[in-house]
């Protein structure tokens, strides 16, 4: 089974996002996506001005992935907010598709390019041969600073690694996380877990879009990838299509 990783960044390179689809939907099983939108324009627009954000894209990327499956993680007391959304190939047995929310800050904002806001996490139960395999979605917690720990992000994690050890058999938890490697936050997370993109020596996981690229006082670390033991690793990488401000991950595997 293959699957890819990908902030979106809402959109803001939408050309080279859709031609990212269309190169890689033979390739891909499944796609687990954040900053995605399922809003209309306007609204998008009067909350983030002069952002480029697609307040549809979700129904875009649809529609590019047109033989695929989705699914929108919406917030149902207010349905333009940012989430995850995942995309799968109709031949994938998806056994459960489902969300839920991680944490809600004291005072959520969402305006401008201030965006601390509650965060969902979206997972898939599918079969692989006789095995069932959890995947799970994540877009972390971003405080306007820099990737370390926070007492919000420890219990985030905290959060996470509880609904992860609940689910017994095989589990891939994917995502930007908003930390970085060496956190507290991420070794909650590691625990019986491998950690591909500390295991593959990745150095950046972020393109040449992202304002801090060329900072080298900024490190470019975002974008995990997380599997359990059973999870047999055939191929890993960081893609090299500019598409966002994120690099997409990749990842083929079976189950032991």
């Amino acid at each position: 089974m293959k699957l890819i990783t990908l902030n979106t960044w809402g959109g803001r390179a939408l050309y080279p996002l859709m031609a990212f689809f269309r190169n890689y939907k033979d390739q891909a099983d499944i796609f687990c996506l954040q900053e995605v939108r399922n809003s209309t324009q306007e609204v998008v627009n009067s909350r983030h001005p002069d952002q480029h954000l697609h307040g549809s894209l979700f129904d875009t990327i649809s529609t590019e992935l047109y033989n695929f499956n989705g699914s929108f993680a919406a917030f149902p007391e207010d349905l333009h907010k940012m989430s995850v959304a995942s995309f799968w190939q109709p031949d994938v047995k998806v056994k459960t598709i489902d969300n839920f929310v991680v944490y809600t800050p004291e005072r959520p904002q969402e305006i401008g390019n201030t965006i601390f806001s509650a965060r969902r996490l979206q997972y898939l139960v599918v079969e692989s041969g006789n095995k069932e395999i959890l995947i799970a979605d994540y877009h972390g917690l971003w405080n306007n600073g820099p990737k370390t720990d926070t007492p919000e992000r420890i219990e985030q994690s905290l959060k996470i690694k509880n609904f992860l050890n609940e689910y017994p058999g095989p589990k891939i938890l994917c995502g930007d996380l908003n930390l970085l490697p060496e956190t507290k936050s991420m070794r909650i997370l590691e625990e019986g877990m491998r950690n591909l993109v500390k295991d593959y020596q990745v150095q950046s996981t972020r393109t040449p879009l992202y304002r801090h690229y060329h900072n080298p006082a900024e490190p470019n670390f975002a974008d995990y990838i997380l599997v359990s033991p059973e999870i047999v690793t055939r191929k890993f990488e960081v893609l090299p299509e500019i598409a966002s401000d994120h690099a997409a991950l990749f990842l083929e595997f079976d189950v032991e």
